[in-house]
């Protein structure tokens, strides 16, 4: 172990930087595939989006929404129209007036089927919406307007009980229609065209493991007398030895890639700080590929998996085994219990080796005889190895089957998993909004999101009722019917709950870390 951490310290030696005094340094550790708001799907690609753009309301420290390039907004009595009213002299990184209309244009953009957002169901919420989508509406049926460029209309399909929840979210974005319609696949990709209006703008960029991002302040920002920090490099270290070493050398100052073969040391030492994470770790089933069409399949790889061991032996880092797909501190219909309380297990913590090899058995495998050559695919990087190899030797043992494991790098094992070329596919998911239907929304038919194939009517009905369900009892009630579903057919096979744990440098304050995985630096300052 001391002799990679002591090549990890020669090849951050070898790491050429500028100047680390002046700037804060977070490893991100993925090159991201994309920042346009539009089209991102990634926690990597969000937290830049969330440093450079600002929406109508933001998170703010205690994670719930406040007034951002909106300062006041009003509700008509029926609850279907919401009227935001914008800051005076608001402006865009290059200087630009930020109006309305432009809001109108990013709404727009997400929702339009061109564009191909991964998150486009996220605004169907919006009156025509799904229609204009699906190709029965026209852009200018959807319910949004700009009478004026201070005031920015939005018109629902129904009531959305996380209504100032979504206007948070890194899609609800304006967008400068002047540069994007020039080059709308590629604008977000050069400091030039990528004109943002957030706290921060995008200074360089340079691609790849071992690349950066260079972020300055937005003297145009809103709230600019209250960032803090003039200059922010977001580095690309993937492997987790290597970005430690950086660490520990004083190269980076916020990170999240621990090594877990020294994550509990560093927590008990205190080094590390461990933070509440809203997601859940699992692999993906491809439901349209024997021998994963047969739910007993899925359900003896399921519960071949010992949960326990996972966390205790390979995780570490005090993430808790996953006996649902919708994790814990998600709320339920009372503040008494969770969700997932609520909800109840579906799975168990251990093993359960006896039922997993009867399901495989009764599904024409007995021992595992007879079972086709199937792999596993996970992105590199030397947690997900180990993982990987963890449950290729619980499929084994358990069941008889040998499992290849085949990695890739980020970039492409994305496109592998969401064109579903894959038998099993490591998964993850960090959820978006502090509801279950963030989670859940990701296995309805169609969803681009829905990376393995499954469809369920009953499913997508308990999902549908939820969406348009205004009382919150009810919507939770319905979301319980739909993981009932889930957890039944087993597309996805849960394996933990997520925490997080990060390295912090004592010579930075002020960084926000919100358990829906987004890190904020506008906040952020140099102490030391």
């Amino acid at each position: 172990m001391m002799r990679k951490i002591f090549l990890a310290v020669l090849a951050v030696a070898a790491w050429a930087c500028a100047s680390f005094a002046s700037e804060i340094v977070y490893n991100l550790g993925a090159d991201p595939r994309t920042i346009d708001p539009a089209l991102n799907n990634a926690l990597d690609g969000a937290n830049v989006i969330v440093n450079i753009f600002d929406g109508l309301v933001r998170l703010g420290q205690d994670d719930k929404p406040e007034p951002a390039c909106a300062e006041s907004w009003k509700v008509s009595d029926d609850g279907m129209t919401w009227t935001f009213y914008l800051r005076d002299s608001l402006k865009w990184a290059d200087g630009e007036p930020l109006t309305a209309s432009q809001f109108k244009d990013g709404f727009l953009r997400a929702v339009n089927p061109e564009t191909g957002s991964p998150y486009a169901y996220y605004g169907f919420f919006i009156k025509n919406a799904e229609a204009f989508y699906n190709g029965t509406a026209k852009s200018e049926d959807v319910g949004l307007s700009a009478p004026d460029d201070k005031t920015f209309v939005i018109q629902l399909e129904h009531k959305n009980p996380l209504m100032l929840e979504y206007m948070a979210f890194p899609l609800f974005l304006p967008s400068r229609m002047d540069i994007i319609s020039e080059s709308p696949r590629a604008w977000a990709a050069r400091p030039d065209t990528l004109i943002s209006n957030g706290a921060f703008k995008l200074e360089s960029w340079r691609h790849g493991d071992g690349g950066e991002m260079i972020l300055v302040k937005n003297p145009h920002y809103w709230d600019a007398e209250n960032v803090k920090a003039d200059r922010l490099r977001f580095v690309f270290i993937n492997d987790e030895n290597t970005s430690y070493a950086a660490f520990k050398a004083g190269r980076i100052d916020y990170m999240g890639n621990i090594p877990s073969q020294l994550l509990p040391m560093l927590l008990q030492r205190g080094e590390a700080k461990s933070f509440p994470a809203l997601g859940t770790g699992y692999c993906d089933f491809n439901v349209t590929r024997k021998p994963f069409d047969d739910p007993r399949v899925r359900r003896a790889f399921t519960l071949a998996i010992d949960r326990r061991i996972i966390v205790e032996k390979i995780t570490r880092g005090g993430q808790k085994p996953a006996t649902g797909f919708v994790c814990d501190a998600v709320p339920g219909t009372s503040d008494a219990k969770d969700f997932r309380d609520e909800g109840g297990a579906f799975l168990p913590e251990r093993a359960d080796i006896d039922e997993a090899r009867k399901l495989l058995a009764e599904a024409g495998y007995p021992d595992g005889k007879g079972f086709p050559k199937v792999s596993y695919k996970y992105n590199s990087n030397a947690g997900n190895k180990q993982m990987a190899e963890a449950l290729q030797g619980m499929w084994k043992q358990v069941l008889g089957v040998e499992v290849e494991l085949l990695n890739e790098e980020w970039k492409v094992f994305i496109e592998t998993r969401n064109r579903m070329d894959y038998d099993i596919a490591r998964d993850a998911w960090i959820m978006d909004f502090f509801d279950a239907g963030s989670i859940l929304e990701l296995c309805i038919t169609g969803s681009a999101q829905n990376n393995t194939g499954y469809s369920n009517p009953k499913f997508d009905e308990a999902m549908r009722n939820a969406a348009g369900e205004s009382d919150r009892v009810k919507r939770i009630n319905f979301m319980h019917e739909a993981e009932k579903i889930l957890m039944e057919d087993l597309p996805v096979a849960p394996i933990y709950f997520y925490t997080s744990a990060v390295l912090q440098s004592k010579r930075v304050t002020g960084i926000h870390r919100s358990p829906l995985g987004y890190v904020f630096f506008r906040n952020a300052e140099i102490a030391q």
